[in-house]
């Protein structure tokens, strides 16, 4: 036992040990922990169980901010301590894993095969060498226990594990939502269970029951009650859909994990129609036709880890609530793949012996020759992680190999385009600021990224136009203060006989109207008309700004001259239909 412990702790320390020295990142690390204030004073333990976890009111993980608090209050913003806690985490629940599986099962060499494929498997990467996978770590940590305490109990009648689950499982809770499908796991276990009645079963998980109402009793007294919305039937199916090609994708991970990077998405099936859509029907449309055609012949183990399997992706399935990566892409990241690699591990090697078990009956191939095949495998895994782990430790690196995968993730370009200004490579960040733009055109981050790196390269009209898009949110104050900068250059270029193009135009007098500067925006707007008679957002502002001084002949003019035009919205088209129609 202690032997295979030792294994299990060697080789998946230094499989993922080559992450340790990775500063902090430019996503999630920010925001939770260099500039987070709730962490870096004791006095504000009360502060992070009132606050959702990105000072927002969704998510509610106190003992991962409590985590860094600790981390902060001893090693200050020294990442190597955060990430070799989460190394560290990552080899105990290895080992919890062990010792779980050998407690279900009733079979030691499965815990151990297992927990060393939980170890080093590189599907677990993104989990462990990003310290804002401390959640799912942590999370995982808990559940972890707390299955195992309700096993003492219900295999061994040790009553004193329960109100040990019941502190163990709540503190999962606290550290991550999806935890709260642990009971319904443990339930398809029980079904196993054929000697005692459903009644007794779901009294046996009333440590469960309490922790969920504590933990929701907790967010709603405290308002953090906010949940992303999956949308309309249609939207939910498709996104939906969109899942479950995912998991096709997943289960080969498991197998053959080449491809393995940063922030994996999907772009959102559109239609029922579309030919991955239609695949992915098929595909598990099959499944399911084999599995009730087989049912009798499958063993009720190998259905509850299909049970589990399920559940633990189930909080990402579209179906609870949208989860993405920026508008039209799904998010599919491997993190999601933490606890619910453990059903598939165990079927792994289930599926192992059993083969080996069928070689030695029928003599396909050399025993020896089996072996070195088992062995090679698991040496592909760990090198594999060791090769991820390499990555991780800089961020442009793991950002750069994800963008081969998919230049289209408008938050990998966002990152990217963070990387190159903080390189002092201006353009280069330019040119990822545009095309997360590109991708995601309505976040008003990525255009406000454009313009400020469009400004740093003198590009004052260019960058304007970027600023004032959208809405700029919560960045209001931030948006006013360099657009007003941007036009006092703007202005000294005028002055100097700089002229501009229609576009550059448009930008000044949407600058000028939305602060209020009517005339100079209507003097815009016919220069950036005049320069381009096609210019439709031009003629649309002009008529917008002729309403305000009630010049009602001015205003038809421009929309007259807007509905003679193509290129016109739907918006602008019924708009100006109209306003001609009463005031013609």
């Amino acid at each position: 036992m202690l032997i295979r412990a030792a294994i299990i702790i060697v080789l998946g320390f230094t499989a993922y040990a080559s992450m340790l020295h990775a500063p902090f990142r430019i996503l999630d690390d920010r925001t939770s922990i260099v500039d987070n204030p709730d962490i870096k004073s004791t006095k504000d333990i009360p502060v992070i169980f009132k606050e959702g976890y990105f000072h927002d009111q969704s998510y509610y993980r106190p003992l991962v901010n409590l985590s860094f608090m600790g981390e902060y209050h001893f090693f200050r913003l020294n990442s190597f301590f955060y990430n070799l806690d989460n190394l560290i985490l990552h080899v105990l629940n290895a080992l919890l894993v062990f010792l779980l599986v050998s407690r279900l099962a009733d079979s030691s060499w499965l815990g151990f095969w297992t927990g060393l494929l939980f170890a080093i498997h590189p599907v677990q990467w993104e989990a462990v060498c990003n310290v804002p996978g401390r959640s799912i770590l942590l999370s995982a940590f808990f559940e972890l226990i707390s299955f195992i305490l309700f096993l003492e109990f219900y295999k061994n009648r040790r009553r004193f594990c329960l109100p040990l689950v019941l502190v163990t499982f709540l503190g999962a809770l606290l550290c991550k939502e999806s935890a709260g499908m642990l009971p319904f796991v443990i339930l398809g276990f029980l079904a196993l269970d054929k000697t005692k009645g459903w009644l007794q079963k779901l009294t046996c998980l009333w440590p469960f029951w309490a922790a969920i109402a504590g933990y929701l009793f907790l967010r709603v007294h405290f308002g953090i009650t906010v949940v992303h919305e999956a949308g309309r039937p249609m939207v939910l199916l498709l996104g939906f859909v969109t899942f479950l090609r995912s998991v096709i994708t997943d289960l080969r991970l498991f197998i053959l994990p080449v491809d393995l990077h940063f922030d994996r998405c999907l772009p959102f099936m559109t239609s029922l129609l579309q030919p991955q859509a239609l695949f992915t029907l098929v595909f598990w449309a099959t499944a399911v036709v084999l599995l009730a055609v087989y049912r009798r012949r499958i063993p009720g183990f190998v259905l509850f880890l299909m049970w589990w399997f399920a559940l633990e992706l189930f909080p990402v399935s579209q179906l609870v609530t949208s989860i993405g990566v920026g508008a039209g892409r799904v998010s599919t990241a491997e993190h999601f793949l933490y606890e619910a690699g453990i059903p598939v591990f165990i079927g792994m090697v289930m599926a192992a012996a059993r083969g080996h078990h069928l070689n030695a009956a029928r003599r396909f191939i050399r025993p020896v020759l089996l072996k070195v095949l088992a062995a090679g495998f698991l040496a592909f895994l760990w090198l594999t992680a060791v090769g991820q782990s390499i990555y991780a430790s800089n961020e442009y690196t793991m950002v750069k190999r994800s963008l081969k995968f998919e230049p289209d993730n408008p938050r990998l370009q966002g990152v990217m385009g963070m990387l190159s200004v903080f390189r002092g490579d201006i353009p280069d960040a330019a040119k990822h600021f545009r095309l997360a733009v590109a991708a995601e055109p309505f976040n008003p981050q990525y255009h406000i990224a454009l313009g400020t790196a469009l400004c740093q390269q003198r590009r004052w009209v260019e960058g304007l136009a970027q600023y004032m898009a959208l809405p700029p949110g919560k960045n209001k104050a931030l948006v006013d203060r360099e657009a007003a900068l941007t036009m006092t250059h703007i202005r000294r270029q005028l002055k100097e006989g700089k002229t501009f193009d229609s576009r550059g135009w448009l930008a000044i007098g949407i600058y000028y109207a939305k602060y209020g500067h009517v005339p100079q925006a209507i003097d815009a707007f016919q220069k950036s008309a005049a320069l381009n008679p096609k210019q439709t957002d031009a003629w649309f502002n002009l008529g917008s700004l002729y309403e305000v001084q009630h010049n009602r002949a001015a205003a038809v003019m421009a929309y007259k001259k807007l509905l003679g035009l193509n290129n016109v919205t739907v918006f602008q088209r019924d708009f100006a239909s109209k306003y001609v129609a009463i005031h013609q």
